[in-house]
């Protein structure tokens, strides 16, 4: 296979399998021969902020000097963003090589009745890359939830972290925050460290603690209330952490948290042994890069980009929105129907004098009238378009020099409206 049949073969496998299960990651990975047990994974499992903080944690790794696989999903520019060794992403011909592979095991376990979903595919893949590449560590990011989620078929992770829970794929994990937080203790293990965020729902932390208590576990708040404001702006934020500061590259007060939980995780990892300085962490946060995280696209005008698409994302989107973006503001909107449209629309569209709803390159997607629909009784000024990338070209087209336009809704979206945004970004430095 090459690149473009590699990743075709993946889209070719379902979403979600009926019966959720790690049988088939646990069997294509045994045929594979057990490439997980020959790296050592930090897991990150979590509603949102789980790609912020692999992306800092991550960084802060490669730049104490160990090689650093990272595995992320969903991917925002191409699918290779997913599989990652110190910021580099698997090649072309190394990604086909490797799903080649794959392919040929995969095919023979389905002949046999065992069933697997596209990230199990992917998962498996990634794992062989890392195990071959003879990775120092490897943080995983989970796909959706944890207990069944192919991350999880990792027999000892190292350290486990849990970022913020919310409501979000509930038809898959449950229908309330309690429930949710349940699913994604899965990736835990009895006697193991759970790292937490300081801003963790009150509801989640006690399902964590319940946990931790069952499996005689360390529960470990990120560094809450530690962190201390030095300055703030649209980019980022520079923070006093004890004596270290550190500047936050991602703009927003939530992203203080998952940083918080990365000088958290470094810390416990100096207690198993891995060697990072407080000049490696500073460093390593401060080059951290992730997309579509409440990204500058252009100062000139602003722009802004964000992948918030659940309402516990857009409530941080809109944190950052009202405390750094000028009075007038557009919103260019699209999102998945299975996910809270209504709830999103209700939180972001009264902080925006337009909203232009548009169709994202999905089968999930909803359409832009019936998601305008659900912005108007927000917002005076709502209209629909039929076109993504056209509609941003009006936007800021129509935007006044002292106004700010943010992109958000769905990282499909973001996805295909980034490269057209990037080019923005020249002209405004």
């Amino acid at each position: 296979m090459d690149f473009e049949e590699s990743v075709k073969y993946i889209t070719e496998y379902p979403r979600f399998k009926k019966i959720p299960s790690l049988d088939g990651i646990k069997s294509l990975l045994v045929s594979l021969g057990n490439p997980e047990k020959r790296i050592k994974t930090i897991n990150v499992a979590g509603t949102n902020g789980k790609g912020s903080t692999v992306a800092m944690l991550s960084s802060v790794l490669s730049t104490a000097g160990y090689k650093t696989g990272r595995y992320v999903s969903p991917f925002v520019l191409e699918f290779r963003e997913r599989m990652m060794i110190n910021d580099k992403m698997i090649g072309r011909k190394r990604l086909a090589k490797i799903m080649s592979t794959v392919r040929e095991h995969a095919d023979a376990l389905r002949e046999h009745g065992t069933m697997l979903n596209a990230f199990e595919v992917t998962t498996a893949a990634a794992l062989l890359w890392f195990a071959e590449e003879e990775c120092d560590v490897v943080v995983l990011e989970a796909g959706i939830g944890g207990r069944f989620d192919a991350t999880n078929a990792v027999p000892e992770p190292i350290l486990q972290i849990i970022t913020a829970v919310g409501l979000d794929h509930m038809a898959q994990l449950g229908s309330t925050v309690e429930e949710i937080a349940a699913e994604k203790c899965g990736i835990m293990r009895p006697g193991c460290t759970l790292l937490t965020c300081p801003n963790q729902d009150p509801a989640a932390r006690a399902v964590m603690i319940s946990k931790c208590a069952e499996l005689e576990a360390t529960f470990v708040m990120g560094s809450a209330g530690k962190g201390k404001i030095i300055a703030e702006s649209v980019e980022g934020t520079d923070l006093l952490v004890g004596k270290t500061e550190l500047s936050i590259p991602f703009g927003g007060e939530h992203q203080i948290s998952n940083a918080l939980t990365v000088v958290s995780a470094v810390d416990i990892l100096r207690e198993k042994g891995f060697a990072i300085t407080d000049e490696q962490l500073i460093e390593g946060i401060a080059a951290a890069k992730f997309p579509a995280r409440f990204e500058v696209c252009s100062k000139s005008p602003l722009i802004i980009l964000d992948g918030a698409h659940n309402p516990q994302a857009a409530a941080a989107l809109a944190a950052g929105v009202e405390k750094f973006l000028p009075k007038h503001r557009a919103l260019l909107c699209g999102m998945m129907a299975d996910k809270d449209c209504a709830g999103v629309m209700s939180i972001l569209a009264p902080l925006f004098d337009r909203v232009i709803t548009v169709p994202v390159q999905s089968p999930r997607a909803i359409a832009p009238q019936a998601l305008a629909a659900l912005a108007a009784p927000y917002c005076a000024d709502v209209s629909a378009a039929d076109d993504a990338p056209s509609a941003l070209a009006a936007a800021i087209e129509k935007l006044p020099p002292d106004g700010a336009l943010v992109v958000a809704g769905s990282l499909y979206l973001a996805s295909e409206l980034r490269p057209q945004l990037m080019r923005y970004k020249g002209k405004s430095e």
